[in-house]
């Protein structure tokens, strides 16, 4: 009952967090053309770096995780990993050419089928759904 509550006020007031795909768009009209110290500045140092032939730095931030166990009836698990990454490929001089997410929406069953809740970066970012 508890949940179905949540849900109800998060569909009147419009979601509780951005869906994934409005994350990225919205990250990407933001960031990219931008120096990649104003994300450093944002959310702190990158999970990790790579520095390519090409003379491009990927960066990945990982934001967010979550993990959550379902067991059967027999007494086994299966563990599902959630996570908020921000991938991005910067310039040589540290411009961001190109910025991804790997995001899921929140929630475990009907809720992350649906993404009323919204996005695991959505949340992490308290970025509300547009619109």
């Amino acid at each position: 009952m508890r949940v179905l509550a949540i849900w109800t006020i998060c569909a009147v007031l419009g979601g509780c967090a951005a869906s994934a795909p409005e994350v990225k768009a919205r990250l990407g009209q933001e960031y990219v053309g931008k120096n990649v110290d104003t994300l450093v500045v944002q959310w702190g140092p990158p999970t990790t770096t790579f520095r390519m032939n090409s003379g491009q730095t990927s960066y990945v931030w990982q934001l967010a995780s979550e993990t959550t166990v379902s067991m059967d009836r027999s007494g086994s698990g299966l563990a599902k990993n959630y996570a908020c990454k921000v991938n991005v490929i910067a310039s040589p001089t540290g411009v961001i050419q190109q910025l991804d997410t790997e995001d899921y929406n929140a929630g475990q069953g009907i809720w992350s089928m649906t993404g009323a809740l919204g996005s695991m970066c959505g949340e992490r970012l308290r970025m509300k759904p547009q619109g």
